[in-house]
């Protein structure tokens, strides 16, 4: 008796191991929903120039590339920046570029092109050269001499 107990409770644990197993191999292959890093993270964006181009740029001690490196995602915060051996802290702000120089041995940030000023004083521009336009055009008209032909297609008055 004892042995068909142990022969049912033996075959048992069997037919539970054999319908579990399969469920433990696909559960291997199945990937993470969550990681702990939030992926929809704002990252910022580096740039590195350098006068001889081509050396290397390391970011907190790891080499992310050559000069020229361009738009590079880096985590916001503050990091270690070395260019030769020339190292200088920065500063990268989510969703901002920061744009950097190596130039004569020391490393400099390059200001942010404003696109806004310039587009308003570009009109500013055109309205102020369209005024000039017309005046300077106005003045031409009164000095004009009424005896030259092309003004006075009759002919010359005398």
């Amino acid at each position: 008796m004892k042995t068909k107990i142990n022969l049912k409770l033996f075959f048992g644990l069997i037919f539970i191991f054999l319908t579990l197993q399969p469920l433990f191999l696909f559960a291997e292959l199945i990937e993470p929903s969550r990681t702990l890093e939030d992926p929809k993270k704002p990252m910022g964006r580096l740039s590195v120039f350098s006068e001889p181009p081509g050396l290397d740029v390391l970011l907190d001690g790891i080499n992310i590339g050559k000069t020229s490196v361009i738009a590079k995602q880096v985590t916001p915060g503050t990091h270690v920046l070395r260019v030769k051996e020339t190292e200088k802290e920065i500063t990268t702000l989510p969703e901002k570029s920061l744009k950097m120089s190596f130039f004569k041995g020391s490393l400099i940030e390059l200001p942010e092109k404003k696109t806004e000023s310039l587009g308003q004083s570009k009109s500013e521009e055109k309205s102020t050269t369209s005024e000039k336009q017309t005046e300077d055009s106005k003045k031409e008209k009164k000095q004009l001499d009424p005896f030259y032909f092309p003004t006075n297609p009759s002919g010359p008055i005398r």
